[in-house]
C-alpha cells in the first residue's frame, strides 16, 4: 500500500515547492488564486477537476477553513495547471492513481511523464501534419494536370517547421470535452484531428507566362518560346481552425482553452528552468569532486568540419521547437550534422557524466576541463567514452544522433562555468 501511495496523492504534497512557484507565476499573469478556485464554470483554468470542486464548493469551503495554507497548495496546483489533470490526456481518476491501463498511462503528478506525454502528443500531431501535406500535394498535382501549365512549382513556407501548436490543441481539445472526461484520450484526439486533416492545409496559385528568345549562332535566326508556370503556395489554415472547424468551441470554451493554454505554458517554462538548473548544479559539483588541469590549452571545435556554418539554434531565449513555448531558455547551441558524424572533445579533460535517458538531453555526456569549466554534448546516437575516462582535445567521444527531446540529428553543445551555462560562441574557435 505504501508503494502505491508513493505514486499517488502523497507525492503531490512533496512537490509543494514547485507548486508555490507555479502559483507565483499565475499571479504574475493576473490569474488570482481566489478567481482560480471558482471553477471551470466561472472561467477558471482547470477543467473537469475544477468543475468537480465547484460542484462541491460548500464542502471545499469547509475543508479550506481547517487545512493549512501549505496543504492547500496541491489543491491549487490541480486547479491552476490542467496539465496535472490531463497530464497524459486521460480521465482524472485514472490520472490520480496512475492506472497502467490508461491511454497512455496516467501519472498526474510525475513531471517527467507529463513532459514526455506532451511531446508524444506533439509528435503525433506532426505525423498527421505530414499526412495532410501529402494529401495536399496530391490535390495540387490533380489541379495542375487539368491546367494549361507547362511546369509547376510548389512553395511551402512551413517546410521543416513544426507549425502546429500542440499545447494549444491540447487545451482546445480538453475545453471541448470538459464535461466528458472519458473522451479525453490521445487516441480520440488523434482520431478527431485526422478526421479533419484535409482542411488543415489549402493552397493558392499564381500563373506566370515567360517568353524566351533564342538566337541560332549559325543562321542568326531568332526563335521565341513561351512557358506557362503555375506557382502553388501552401497555406496553413491556422490554429484557430481547430477551435472553429474541428472542436467547434463556444466563446466560453475558447476562453477556457486560453486559460488552459496559459497555465500549460507556465508549467512548461517552470519545468525547463528547474530541470536545466538541476543538471547544471550537479555538473558543477562533479567538477569539484573530479579536479583536472589543462594548463593553457584552448578550446577546439566539436567537429572536424567548420562548426560555424552548422548552427541551427543559438544560445539564449528562443521559441521551443517542440512545445512552442515562447522565450524558452536555450542553454547551448545546436549544431546540425548528419546522423553518425563524429563528435570531438573540445578540450582535454575527464569524463564526469554519461547518461542515456529517452527524453531531455537524450544520450549525453559531460567533460570537466578544470577551473569549473564543463562541456556537455547531448542527443548523441552513441557515446564512445565512460565516466572516469581521460580524453584529449580532438578525441572522438560520441556520434551525432537525435535521441531524447530532439527534432532531428544534431549536437546540442553547452559550456558550463561553475554551474552557469555560458554562450559557447565565447569559447569555441572563431
Amino acid at each position: 500500500m505504501a508503494e502505491e501511495d508513493k505514486g499517488g496523492l502523497s507525492e503531490i504534497a512533496e512537490k509543494s515547492a514547485n507548486t508555490a512557484q507555479a502559483i507565483r507565476g499565475a499571479v504574475k499573469t493576473g490569474k488570482a488564486i481566489a478567481a482560480a478556485s471558482k471553477g471551470a464554470a466561472a472561467g477558471g483554468p482547470y477543467g473537469a477537476v475544477a468543475g468537480a470542486l465547484w460542484a462541491n464548493r460548500k464542502l471545499v469551503g469547509k475543508i479550506m477553513i481547517v487545512v493549512t495554507a501549505l496543504l492547500l497548495i496541491p489543491i491549487l496546483i490541480i486547479a491552476m495547471l490542467p496539465v496535472m489533470i490531463f497530464s497524459a490526456i486521460g480521465g482524472f481518476f485514472d490520472g490520480l492513481f496512475g492506472s497502467p491501463g490508461a491511454d497512455p498511462p496516467m501519472i498526474m503528478n510525475d513531471t517527467a511523464a507529463i513532459i514526455e506525454n506532451i511531446e508524444t502528443i506533439g509528435s503525433s500531431l506532426n505525423v498527421i501534419k505530414l499526412e495532410a501535406l501529402g494529401d495536399l500535394y496530391i490535390r495540387i498535382d490533380s489541379d495542375f494536370a487539368s491546367s494549361p501549365g507547362d511546369r509547376k512549382e510548389i512553395l511551402n513556407p512551413y517546410e521543416g517547421s513544426n507549425i502546429i501548436d500542440a499545447n494549444l490543441i491540447i487545451s482546445q481539445f480538453c475545453a471541448a470535452n470538459e464535461r466528458d472526461i472519458d473522451s479525453i484520450t490521445l487516441s480520440e484526439l488523434e482520431r478527431t484531428i485526422r478526421t479533419h486533416k484535409s482542411a488543415l492545409f489549402s493552397f493558392t496559385k499564381r500563373t506566370a507566362v515567360y517568353t524566351y528568345t533564342v538566337t541560332d549562332p549559325e543562321t542568326e535566326e531568332e526563335t521565341t518560346y513561351s512557358e506557362t508556370v503555375i506557382y502553388y503556395t501552401v497555406v496553413y489554415n491556422g490554429n484557430t481552425h481547430f477551435a472553429d472547424a474541428v472542436f467547434f468551441l463556444t466563446d466560453e470554451q475558447k476562453s477556457l482553452a486560453a486559460d488552459y493554454h496559459g497555465n500549460l505554458i507556465m508549467f512548461l517554462n517552470d519545468h525547463m528552468i528547474v530541470s536545466g538548473n538541476t543538471t547544471h548544479a550537479l555538473l558543477a559539483q562533479l567538477s569539484l569532486e573530479n579536479p583536472f588541469s589543462v594548463g593553457f590549452e584552448s578550446f577546439g571545435s566539436p567537429f572536424a568540419a567548420d562548426w560555424r556554418t552548422r548552427v541551427s539554434s543559438e544560445f539564449g531565449l528562443r521559441t521551443d521547437p517542440i512545445t512552442k513555448v515562447p522565450n524558452s531558455g536555450h542553454a547551448g547551441i545546436d549544431l546540425g550534422f548528419p546522423l553518425g558524424t563524429e563528435i570531438l572533445a573540445v578540450m582535454s579533460g575527464r569524463v564526469i557524466y554519461v547518461r542515456f535517458p529517452t527524453t531531455g538531453y537524450g544520450y549525453h555526456l559531460a567533460i570537466t576541463h578544470g577551473n569549473g569549466i564543463v562541456s556537455l554534448y547531448a542527443h548523441c546516437s552513441r557515446i564512445l567514452v565512460s565516466e572516469g575516462d581521460i580524453v584529449s582535445k580532438g578525441d572522438v567521444i560520441a556520434l551525432v544522433g537525435s535521441t531524447g527531446r530532439s527534432t532531428g540529428p544534431h549536437l546540442h553543445f553547452e559550456v558550463i562555468v561553475n554551474g552557469i551555462p555560458q554562450n559557447p560562441r565565447e569559447f569555441l574557435p572563431r
